[in-house]
């Protein structure tokens, strides 16, 4: 059990916008704009539970977020799409298998299908993709309409256009329901103003423990959107991290703050850009510049919302106890024991992992070279002690801990790959 909240309910929203706005604004400005929209048809509809809502809005915001992995960001943002299965696949997939939206994520997958040709699912999925689908192209009209100054005849244009894809497009039941909560509650009109917050949209968001702690660790797999290697890095820096402070006789409430302060340890690598990240060498001088702002990065998409001393722990894992390290040059006096197990769980991790242009290094290696730096007073030298003593056990646990959530991260692409040939074919 935490002792003291890691983060609260209602700022979970904020840190994912931030987290995907790193990559691309647009796709999240657009998705709380049809979450507003859904929401209106979702108080009409009455068929829904109050957490109901609250998921399907949640999920409203993040239907096209398969697009930030498959780079149709540009295609998304025009009115009429072409092949929008690559985003749908990865989108449901995403949210099936990383987040707590698994018992809605099918309706992503859908939510750009005519309603005739939904496949049979539950009659709720259909729903919430018609909705989803309706809510995403009036979002789409209604930004033309601003662009282009034609404010003032917008809801007799796209009333027009539903007519126009009504019943084939969309379903009679939420064409319905969305004309109503336009009636009721203005809902399209809402569109004109140039911006829209999701606390607008779903006011007093509430989430238990379990909820908040499994929307982190959705993000730390969104950084996937630019590395795999950086999402494995994580993972196995997590392990390691919890592995070392229990081998150090810390206690368990400690030892699962200093683990999610690992995990969102490179969160800010999200906005580095990927030639960067996945340079197959040594970084100029240059680039490593741009490469060390993932720190501030982390901290604005944190934006003080997750617990004070885990994300200290997120934020110095590049400290060095004499000083050298970035990006405030922190000394050993500035930081405390949890603070430097990350930062040297941080260094294994690194050194045991692959990239395109390295092998894990050895056992041996990887030792030598934290011993190195706890001899030039880098690192702090209790922590490399119990690294080394324990190497063997910590590696087998890393084995074991991460094998569930690499099993499911690299599933996820396997079956990517299976649901594009069943559906384009």
């Amino acid at each position: 059990m935490i002792t003291g909240s890691i983060i609260k309910s209602e700022d979970i929203i904020g840190v994912i916008q931030r987290t995907l706005n790193e990559v691309d604004t647009r796709l999240v400005e657009h998705g709380v704009r049809v979450a507003y929209l859904v929401s209106g048809m979702l108080k009409v509809d009455g068929g829904f539970t109050d957490k109901e809502m609250q998921d399907i809005c949640i999920l409203s915001v993040l239907h096209d977020i398969g697009a930030y992995k498959t780079e149709e960001i540009d295609r998304l943002v025009q009115f009429e799409t072409g092949d929008v299965w690559e985003h749908s696949i990865y989108g449901y997939l995403f949210l099936r298998y990383l987040s707590p939206l698994d018992e809605w994520a099918e309706a992503v997958l859908y939510h750009h299908v005519p309603y005739e040709r939904i496949p049979h699912t539950r009659q709720e999925i259909k729903k919430v993709a018609q909705m989803i689908s309706l809510a995403d192209r009036m979002e789409i009209f209604s930004r033309n309409a601003r662009q282009e100054g034609t404010n003032a005849k917008m809801w007799e244009a796209a009333v027009e256009y539903l007519d126009k894809r009504r019943p084939g497009q969309f379903s009679d039941e939420v064409t319905a329901s969305f004309l109503q909560a336009q009636n009721e509650f203005s809902i399209y009109d809402k569109l004109k103003e140039e911006s829209i917050d999701f606390y607008e949209v779903y006011p007093g968001v509430t989430l238990t423990e379990d909820e908040c702690m499994k929307y982190l660790r959705m993000m730390t797999y969104a950084i996937d959107f630019r590395s795999q290697h950086t999402v494995t890095h994580t993972i196995t820096t997590t392990s390691i991290s919890s592995s070392c402070a229990r081998y150090m006789g810390i206690s368990a409430d400690r030892i699962e703050r200093i683990r999610y302060g690992a995990m969102l340890h490179d969160l800010g690598k999200i906005g580095i850009p990927v030639e960067i990240l996945e340079y197959p060498g040594k970084l100029s001088a240059q680039a490593m510049n741009i490469m060390r702002t993932h720190v501030d990065i982390t901290e604005r998409i944190l934006n003080k919302a997750a617990a004070e001393d885990v994300t200290r722990i997120a934020l110095r894992h590049h400290e060095k106890i004499d000083g050298s390290g970035y990006p405030r040059g922190l000394t050993g006096e500035d930081m405390t024991l949890d603070e430097e197990i990350v930062a040297v769980s941080d260094i294994v991790s690194a050194l045991i992992g692959t990239r395109s242009y390295k092998s894990a290094f050895s056992k041996d290696r990887t030792l030598s070279i934290i011993q190195e730096m706890s001899d030039e007073g880098k690192l702090n030298p209790e922590v490399v002690g119990t690294m080394k003593k324990n190497f063997n056990a910590i590696i087998d646990e890393v084995a074991e801990n991460c094998a569930t959530a690499l099993q499911n991260y690299y599933g996820i692409q396997s079956e990517y790959r299976r649901l594009l040939v069943k559906y384009l074919s």
